[in-house]
């Protein structure tokens, strides 16, 4: 960060913290998601207890009643509600007249000096009132200046979801409704709801009440996981989130995810049912189905069912011979087939009922139902294929989406998944895929961020997962591409988290603005300058190692630090919110070395490998193994092995690296990974571990370098990934071009 960005950055915190400020001058830069066209007028509007609120059709009136709560309990301020336009100059108006919206979600927000005129459809009207709720100031005062404005926004897709899975863990009602308000604040209009999976059936079925009384047979009584939801509630949600815009998708696991229905009811898995892990697509099943589906469409009036149709254990029904009797009475390929015959079956009993079927992108397999959308979540290639079959798709990548996996050092974040998707990454996300011809375009309806809840017990962490980076990816959804920034959206960041923070919202607190988690030098010392990006936020710190506390030195003015060489200095530091929260702590090593010579050797291009097959409990142990293959290869993609589980692979060569630079190394890998340069390990990845991010750094000089990788797979799931970064920023990706042996 320069001296003049760490200046713009302390005057905008110092500004947004003062007890009187109650004037934003930049006042659109606060706005998340970024509208599609602001333009800046002159003069301010002074909003005050006299102003009143006109509004004169009934849901004009609603939504001016939702503006007028937000005001009374974020200002204490209460604002007279009439039909008729006041005598007095100082009005804000909710209208449906002269909208002329190219969308019904579509709102035009006028701010000047006499009125605040807000226009659209009923859709387009709640979205602008979202939008002047984001243009007031986070501080209480009886009079608030608005700067003049004119904003003309729109979404870019129709459908921008996000998905709270309560299958793994159950959340309360009074917490499902604060996250739906949240998810309206940033203009999201889906809620897909995971009400069924192996660990918990969540919604109340009245022809099968077995189904939610099994809760404590499958989680063993803890309070935790047990939990479901009444018909009433669920009506009650329902109406909750229509009040706010927002279409409810219920999702109802079939065949696979289906242990706890299948605790329930084992007769409705294949012989023998003990074995059983998926449903049966046998007739008993699908009037099983059926009749749970009728209860289903009956509670939610949105257009879509979504029957997931992912993950399906199919080994189940290959070890079955009432599974392999169908398949032959079908005229069936074989499992995969059964699958699709499975959802056949399904979509036209939905269709029947007026609704669309969606399914996670598995449901491809053996042939995709006629009318299904496509969730695409292991990459675009799902969705692209939908796209091409004709079909619609909406795009769930999981590299971009899922929440639930870490998004900062692993040994610090609290339990996760694994994987690794920080702020920025997911501020990166485009939902379009570079592959489509224009004309295929149309078929992505939208995107859906996902929280998926294995290792999210508590309303709290689901919180700290979700935010602030449903905000980054409700940019992704709404804002035309032109207008997206990351460096534009954390300056707005700081006024969002204050009113995250007001809103008792438990989200994760960024790193500070200007820290690494390593820097690398030849110099004697290192100089770094940080801003809180929560307004108010204040940093404490410590330069030995140890973990800080609030009685720690408190970060003041860029700390100058002196290195000696090979002596790393390792610098822990926490943000503390106005509101008394701590954030994790953050640590950034600085190291003074010398640079690594390159090696002078003739190269051939790609990589050597061994591979090996055994079981390993750690990369050092492959050698233990039996070599079953060796060869060249220009790639690190673990399927050219051909090996799902109990394998181990060691490549070995050199990195050509193109210029001099302090060199950043992040590995993914389900299981373990270490990787060596020059016979250093940079990154020690290694374990029986989910899928996990760690990150080393060495400084190389330009040329040939030696390179190993050793890596290993026990249980499945195999996970393998290298990705690169110069201290200069620029991120070359490591192509087979970089590998030689």
């Amino acid at each position: 960060m320069s001296a003049r960005q760490l200046v713009f950055t302390t005057l905008l915190l110092t500004a947004a913290t003062c007890a009187g400020a109650q004037v934003l001058p930049a006042a659109e830069s606060n706005i998340v998601p970024r509208p599609a066209k602001v333009k800046i007028l002159r003069g301010t509007f002074v909003l005050t207890g006299a102003t009143r609120i006109l509004a004169t059709d009934e849901e004009s009136r609603r939504i001016a009643g939702l503006f007028n709560d937000f005001l009374l309990e974020q200002h204490g301020l209460r604002l007279e509600l009439t039909s008729i336009r006041p005598r007095n100059a100082n009005y804000l108006s909710f209208s449906r007249s002269g909208a002329g919206a190219s969308t019904p979600e579509a709102y035009h927000l006028v701010i000047g000096a006499e009125s605040i005129r807000v226009t659209g459809e009923p859709a387009g009207l709640f979205y602008g009132m979202q939008t002047l709720t984001q243009l007031l100031p986070l501080r209480l005062g009886t009079s608030i200046e608005l700067p003049a404005i004119d904003i003309e926004d729109q979404p870019r897709f129709g459908y921008r979801g996000v998905l709270l899975d309560v299958g793994r863990h159950y959340f309360s009602v009074a917490f499902l409704k604060k996250f739906l308000d949240l998810a309206a604040q940033y203009k999201l209009n889906r809620f897909q709801w995971h009400l069924t999976d192996d660990q918990g059936w969540r919604i109340e079925i009245r022809k099968y009440p077995k189904l939610t009384a099994a809760d404590a047979a499958v989680t063993g009584g803890d309070a935790n996981f047990v939990g479901f939801y009444t018909q009433e509630q669920i009506k009650d949600i329902v109406a909750y989130a229509q009040a706010r815009y927002i279409t409810v998708v219920p999702e109802i696991e079939m065949p696979g995810h289906a242990g706890a229905a299948l605790a329930a009811y084992p007769e409705l898995g294949c012989a023998p049912y003990d074995r059983a892990v998926a449903f049966c697509p046998k007739p008993e099943t699908f009037t099983f189905l059926e009749n749970v589906l009728s209860e289903v469409i009956a509670l939610f009036p949105g257009p879509y069912v979504h029957i997931g149709s992912d993950e399906v254990e199919k080994e189940s029904w290959r070890q079955s011979p009432e599974a392999q009797s169908i398949i032959a009475r079908e005229g069936l390929k074989d499992e995969d087939g059964l699958q699709s015959y499975f959802a056949r079956r399904i979509e036209r009993f939905v269709t029947s009922r007026g609704k669309r079927m969606i399914g996670w992108d598995e449901i491809l397999q053996g042939g995709l139902p006629p009318q299904t959308i496509v969730m695409s979540w292991r990459g675009e290639e799902g969705g692209i294929a939908a796209v091409r079959q004709n079909h619609e798709a909406i795009m769930a990548p999981s590299e971009y989406t899922y929440f639930d996996y870490n998004q900062g050092d692993a040994r610090r974040e609290p339990a996760s998944i694994g994987s690794f998707i920080p702020l920025e990454k997911a501020y990166a996300y485009e939902p379009v895929p570079q592959q489509l011809a224009k004309d295929e375009v149309k078929s992505i309806l939208g995107a859906q961020a996902q929280v998926w809840t294995e290792y999210i017990a508590t309303p709290e962490h689901a919180e700290y997962m979700t935010f602030p980076r449903l905000l980054a990816f409700a940019e992704a959804a709404w804002s035309p591409p032109a207008q997206r920034n990351y460096d534009d959206f954390r300056r707005r960041l700081p006024y969002q988290l204050g009113r995250l923070e007001k809103q008792d919202v438990r989200y994760r607190i960024p790193e500070p603005e200007g820290l690494k988690d390593f820097y690398t030098t030849t110099q004697d010392h290192a100089v770094v300058a940080l801003a809180s990006l929560v307004a108010g936020g204040q940093m404490f710190y410590t330069l030995d190692g140890s973990m800080p506390s609030e009685t720690s030195s408190m970060y003041r003015a860029p700390l100058e630090i002196a290195l000696r060489p090979e002596q790393p200095v390792l610098l822990n530091l926490f943000v503390n919110t106005p509101q008394g929260r701590h954030s994790v702590v953050y640590g950034a090593t600085f190291l003074r070395r010398a640079y690594r010579e390159p090696v002078r050797t003739a190269a051939q291009p790609k990589l050597a490998f061994t591979l090996y097959d055994g079981q390993f409990a750690g990369v050092r142990d492959i050698e233990r193994g039996t070599k079953v293959l060796t060869g060249t290869t220009d790639s690190l993609d673990l399927q050219q092995f051909d090996r799902s589980a109990n394998f181990a692979v060691q490549f070995d060569g050199f990195l050509k690296m193109d210029s001099d630079d302090f060199y950043q190394f992040a590995v993914d890998s389900d299981d373990g990974a270490v990787l060596e340069i020059d016979d250093e390990v940079v990154v020690d990845n290694d374990g029986n571990h989910a899928p996990q991010r760690i990150v080393g750094h060495i400084p190389l000089r330009r040329g040939l370098h030696k390179f190993r990788l050793r890596y290993f797979q026990s249980g499945g799931g195999a996970t393998l990934g290298i990705s690169m970064s110069g201290a200069s920023g620029s991120s070359p990706p490591i192509e087979g071009s970089a590998f030689l042996h």
